[in-house]
């Protein structure tokens, strides 16, 4: 599951992107889901190279442990928990921190796990996005988990300011459950009283 294909932006500061595609970044600004900087992949495109990968993880019977990219988690994650396509971009992943999705029939129930000991301002960076436009290499990246914290478009989605999770107060936090609506959402469409 290899990362977004930042295509000509890749290893480029924001700054450089920004001077030399002017037209591209107002372009992504407006569209970051579907929009392609030159020879790049969307944030679309990656869903539909994943979509025969994330068919296979569904079959799977036993437990799963994914370590991917952030672009990689966004969208997984955004399938798992039935998040807005448009929110895709903006989903953040802590460092220190595991996300747990426990499958249901109508629902996804994610809970987060605090990794005690790890400061994710000493991990290395990965190629990353400054509000999902490829270049910059500063923004966390690499463990497959995160914390769902944020609410873009009414569902449950990851969200952290800066590189990661607060710094560690040495005070273990228990395990946070996080319930996405859509078994809800579906509920009340249907006039069904499960």
């Amino acid at each position: 599951m290899s990362q977004i294909n930042p295509g000509a932006c890749e290893k480029m500061p924001e700054r450089l992107i920004r001077q030399l595609y002017p037209d591209e970044v107002e372009k992504h600004e407006l569209d970051p889901y579907h929009h392609r900087y030159p020879r790049a992949e969307s944030y679309h495109d990656l869903a539909v190279r994943l979509e025969p990968i994330i068919l296979e993880l569904e079959r799977e019977q036993n437990d799963l442990l994914i370590i991917a990219h952030e672009s990689v988690l966004r969208v997984l994650y955004a399938y798992l928990m039935h998040c807005s396509t448009m929110d895709i971009p903006f989903l953040k992943f802590p460092r220190d921190e595991i996300i747990e999705i426990i499958p249901a029939a109508y629902q996804n129930e994610a809970k987060r796990i605090h990794i005690p000991g790890l400061d994710p301002r000493l991990l290395v960076s990965s190629p990353g996005f400054f509000n999902g436009t490829p270049g910059a290499a500063s923004l966390s990246s690499m463990l497959a988990t995160g914390t769902p914290t944020g609410n873009l478009s009414g569902h449950v989605t990851p969200n952290v300011d800066g590189l990661s999770s607060p710094p560690d107060t040495s005070v273990e936090r228990p395990p946070e459950k996080v319930i996405n609506t859509a078994k809800d959402m579906v509920a009340d469409k249907v006039d069904d009283e499960d």
